[in-house]
């Protein structure tokens, strides 16, 4: 039963410095972060989205659905039960200037190259 857990883990470690090293790559591919000069269209690209996300989140409390929706449509390793912890802060871990934070955690398998990809898409699945 052992080299079960370990090979589990083993591909987690995996799994996880893969989709880290594709982050990477979107980051400065499409968000010219780490990059000389910002794409011009990314203030463009925010604007748009800020406005869509406002529309499409009317209900102060949406999000917290959408979180719990997300949670439910995870992958799961087989034989463990999902959990999810929403733990909200007295201060702010981002440093961006919100009075809270939400931090939301859960025990998924964690993103394919695929889930990246399309939370880094607009309008693509």
């Amino acid at each position: 039963m052992a080299t079960v857990g370990v090979n589990s883990n083993d591909e987690r470690r995996k799994k996880t410095e893969v989709a880290r090293q594709h982050i990477e790559e979107i980051r400065s591919r499409k968000f010219s972060i780490g990059q000389k000069s910002l794409n011009p269209l990314t203030q463009d690209l925010h604007n748009a989205v800020t406005s869509l996300s406002k529309e499409l989140y009317t209900k102060d409390v949406h999000f917290l659905m959408e979180l719990i929706q997300n949670a439910e449509d995870n992958e799961y390793l087989a034989g463990v039960e999902p959990t999810l912890e929403l733990v909200l802060t007295r201060s702010d871990i981002t440093g961006l200037g919100a009075s809270a934070t939400l931090l939301v955690f859960n025990n998924e398998v964690g993103f394919s190259k695929e889930n990246i990809d399309s939370l880094c898409s607009i309008g693509r699945y």
